[in-house]
């Protein structure tokens, strides 16, 4: 893993639990979710198609992405809509917090 992607997993975990600020209870605390659909079998995706899930919604609700997909899907949206919102999110926080864009 390179510095770059180091850094960057740990701004998204700074960003705190994306389903949990939709659902308006920001700054729960996160872990980084690697994007599934279009990773392949048995294959992760890139450290930059990633989002801030707390436990509960990473795998243990009813509602987590790895427990009820479709269920997290219809609730939060696609995969790939939250990792393009965590990108932003990232370069927001970059520039509000660490002054880098």
């Amino acid at each position: 893993m390179t510095n770059e992607e180091k850094q960057y997993l740990s701004d998204v975990a700074q960003l705190g639990c994306i389903a949990c600020r939709i659902n308006n209870r920001p700054g729960t605390p996160a872990e980084v979710h690697h994007q599934r659909k279009g990773a392949g079998a048995g294959r992760r995706a890139s450290h930059f198609d990633t989002m801030p899930l707390c436990p509960g919604h990473h795998r243990h609700e009813g509602d987590a992405i790895h427990r009820s997909p479709k269920i997290f899907e219809e609730l939060y949206g696609l995969e790939s809509e939250l990792v393009r919102q965590t990108r932003e999110d990232v370069k927001a926080y970059r520039k509000t917090f660490v002054g880098n864009p």
